[in-house]
């Protein structure tokens, strides 16, 4: 399927949508991570105004091509929703963790290249990349991740 659009505008609107959601979403921050998502908020909101500007002053329509199966791009959508509220209850590493193993399987299968020597090999690719994550977001960004019912 093919859209023509005005992409800077569309972009900038996505942005602004997300950054609201969040923005309305945050509750009062934790220990030591006062700074790190309204400064996230800001600049995402400086950025989506100066998209504004741009397709407003130079607009750049562009075709847009939606390709793949609607049925998976759905499913992805819905697998990240889920996780978005899951996480509160089962934690960012159980709730990550059921996550990258069920997506990376459900894309592995849609692809037809599900087998076990591959499932296996991506388990601790999914568990290096969620220990970066959470070392990343705990350490570095002083950011406190949900602990949920379990870890």
């Amino acid at each position: 399927m093919r859209i023509p659009i005005n992409t800077d505008l569309a972009t900038a609107v996505i942005g602004f949508t997300f950054a609201g959601v969040l923005w309305f979403g945050t509750s009062l921050p934790g220990r030591l991570s006062l700074i790190f998502p309204q400064a996230v908020l800001i600049i995402m909101c400086v950025l989506c105004t100066g998209l504004v500007i741009k397709g407003v002053a130079k607009p750049a329509e562009r075709e847009v091509v939606i390709e793949g199966n609607p049925k998976r791009l759905f499913a992805m959508i819905a697998v990240l929703l889920i996780w978005w509220f899951g996480i509160r209850i089962l934690g960012f590493i159980v709730a990550t963790s059921i996550v990258f193993v069920s997506v990376t399987s459900y894309l592995a299968y849609a692809h037809g290249s599900l087998t076990r020597k591959m499932f296996a090999t991506s388990l601790p690719i999914i568990a290096a990349l969620i220990t970066i994550f959470y070392l990343a977001f705990t350490y570095i960004l002083n950011v406190d991740l949900p602990e949920g019912m379990f870890i």
